[in-house]
This record gives structure tokens, C-alpha cells and sequence, in this order.
């Protein structure tokens, strides 16, 4: 007998290696999976631009890759001193407009640049709630606690998904062609919306994803973290204390089915021989000035010179820095 639902889905067009340049986009649970990429080696950026919820929001960071021009003036609000972006979080508020626009502005040309070489887009979408300044109908990231009065709240169908994104991604292939596009639905439940609203929310996200999927198929996959959560772990035991969004065992067993299915082979072996790496880093030493520990961090840095050997890029990470400076101090 059978007492437990297993999800099957195969995605053939997606197969990332150590070399490979990625990039996650969306809700918080983007930056969970992201964080189990970065702490396993892997070339990824994560959610630059703060924490985005909606498909509006997530398509506008996309293509203030490709626009020229600034943002214009009414991205932009001060309130108690501090300037804000409607379209990001507070990671890029500042004291002054100029010091405000000139984060994003870095943000915004560094990862235009890394567009030209990107292999993989992974856009985790939220909800297809959005909302809108009464004054001027800016769609916003981010409300900033500001008062709802200033915000008309409205839903995005099906179509209007389907067309944003879809117009966005056709202006990323234009600079990087070869770029794969992964959709996930997030399975954090929106409690506010009701149950209900929240099914309905997540429908209208998982019909608008496999329209995309099947418009450009062979460049857009998608990955079910949302039916894994919900059909697969289906027990309150895989949710955080609040109920609504997945616990860390949920968080890494996903990442264990997508590492299982998404990662080449090479890539697998690649990251057990990067957390021997992380581990050795991660070590308090009792004598952190004795020979013992001096050879140990020797031998750490023979394993990841061995490793740079094979991806030159790992040369540039932190975790390489940091064990120089070690040795050398």
C-alpha cells in the first residue's frame, strides 16, 4: 500500500552545471531556494532587487535590464526623513534621492551586464495581486507601511500574466538568446485573501505558467515546488510556525528533489566536494594559532585549488578570499 503521494515531473531542458550564471527573481521563497544554490557553489544572484511578489513587479525588474534611461522621478517618495523605491524594499531606501537612485542604478547595471551571459532565469511568482497608486496608477513592489488609502488593490487574470511576462522575457532573449526561463509558484499561503482567494491567486499563476511553458517550449520549464508542498509533504508539520509558509526540513527537501533532477550530474559531485569546502570554513578552531589548524586550513585550500583547477570562476567567490586571508594571516 501506498500512503504517501509522490509528484513525478521530468524537466529534460534543464540540466545546470558548475559554470552555469544564475539568477532568481520573486517571493521569499526564491531567496530560500537561492540560498541552498549559493551555499552549494553555484554562480547565482538572488533577488537584487529585493523581495518581489507580483508578475508586474517581477516583469519591471526584468526589463530595467534592457530599458535605457533612468527610473523616472515618481519611483520615488520621502517619508520621515528617508527616500524610498515604490518599485523595491527598504534595502534601498537612503537619506537622500541621489543616494536612493544611485543604489538601484548600480544594482540595475550589474545585472544588465551579467544578462549577456546568464544561463538560467528563475522567477518564483507570489500572487497575482497587485497594488496600484491611486496617484499616477504606479504599480508598486513595495508598500513601505505607507497608508492604504494611497493604493487601489487589483487582480491580474490570466492573459495579463501570460502577455507581461511573456513581452518581457522575448526582450531578454533578444540580448541573451540561449537564456532558460524556470517558473515556480511559491507554496506560501495567503491568509489575508482567504483560503480560498488564495487557491483562486495561485490558479490563476500556475494556468498563466503553463501557457508560457507551452508558447516557448524548449525555454521556459517549470518547476513544482508549489505541488510538492501541497500534495507531496501535505502535513502542517512542513510549514514554519506561522502556518503559512514552509518549514526549513520543506524548504530542503525541495531543494533535494531539484538538485536530484535540475543538477547534472557533474554538478551534484561538484557541490559534495564544495560543502566539504564550507564545512572546513564553517570550523571554530579551540587554537586557532597552532600548526594543527594551520595544516588543516592547508589542506582546505588544497581541495578548493583542485576545484578552481576545473571552474576558474570559484577564484573570485568570498569563500576563496577568506582562506587566503587565513593563511596569510
Amino acid at each position: 500500500m501506498k500512503f504517501r503521494t509522490f509528484v513525478e515531473f521530468a524537466m529534460p531542458g534543464v540540466s545546470v552545471r558548475p559554470v552555469h550564471r544564475l539568477t532568481l527573481l520573486g517571493s521569499c521563497f526564491a531567496e530560500h531556494i537561492g540560498g541552498c544554490m549559493a551555499r552549494s557553489g553555484l554562480d547565482v544572484h538572488v533577488n537584487p532587487f529585493g523581495v518581489l511578489y507580483n508578475p508586474l513587479s517581477i516583469s519591471a525588474a526584468c526589463m530595467s535590464w534592457v530599458l535605457e534611461g533612468g527610473l523616472p522621478d515618481q519611483c520615488f517618495f520621502e517619508t520621515d526623513g528617508v527616500w524610498n523605491c515604490w518599485l523595491n524594499d527598504s534595502s534601498f531606501s537612503a537619506e537622500s534621492l541621489e543616494a536612493c537612485r544611485a543604489r538601484l542604478e548600480e544594482v540595475r547595471r550589474v545585472e544588465a551586464s551579467r544578462l549577456r551571459s546568464l544561463d538560467y532565469l528563475f522567477l518564483t511568482l507570489g500572487t497575482n495581486r497587485c497594488y496600484e497608486l491611486k496617484d499616477g496608477g504606479l504599480v508598486v513592489g513595495n508598500c513601505h507601511k505607507q497608508p492604504e488609502r494611497l493604493f487601489v488593490e487589483r487582480q491580474m487574470d490570466v492573459a495579463e500574466v501570460v502577455a507581461t511576462l511573456g513581452q518581457t522575457l522575448e526582450k531578454l532573449w533578444e540580448v541573451r538568446p540561449s537564456l532558460q526561463v524556470v517558473f515556480t509558484v511559491s507554496p506560501y499561503r495567503y491568509a489575508k485573501y482567504g483560503y480560498h482567494g488564495s487557491q483562486l491567486g495561485k490558479s490563476v499563476l500556475l494556468l498563466a505558467v503553463d501557457e508560457l511553458c507551452r508558447r516557448y517550449e524548449g525555454r521556459c520549464h517549470y518547476f513544482p515546488a508549489y505541488e510538492i508542498v501541497l500534495d507531496e509533504l501535505r502535513d502542517y508539520r512542513f510549514y514554519a510556525a506561522d502556518m503559512l509558509h514552509p518549514s526549513d526540513s520543506a524548504v530542503s527537501y525541495i531543494w533535494e528533489r531539484f538538485a536530484e533532477t535540475c543538477l547534472a550530474p557533474e554538478t551534484r559531485a561538484f557541490t559534495g566536494e564544495w560543502e566539504a569546502v564550507e564545512k572546513a570554513l564553517a570550523h571554530r578552531p579551540r587554537h586557532p594559532d597552532s600548526d594543527a589548524y594551520r595544516d588543516f586550513l592547508r589542506q582546505t585550500m588544497l581541495k578548493l585549488e583542485r576545484l578552481v583547477g576545473k571552474y576558474p570562476n570559484l577564484a573570485s567567490t568570498p569563500e576563496y578570499e577568506r582562506l587566503k586571508n587565513l593563511l596569510n594571516s
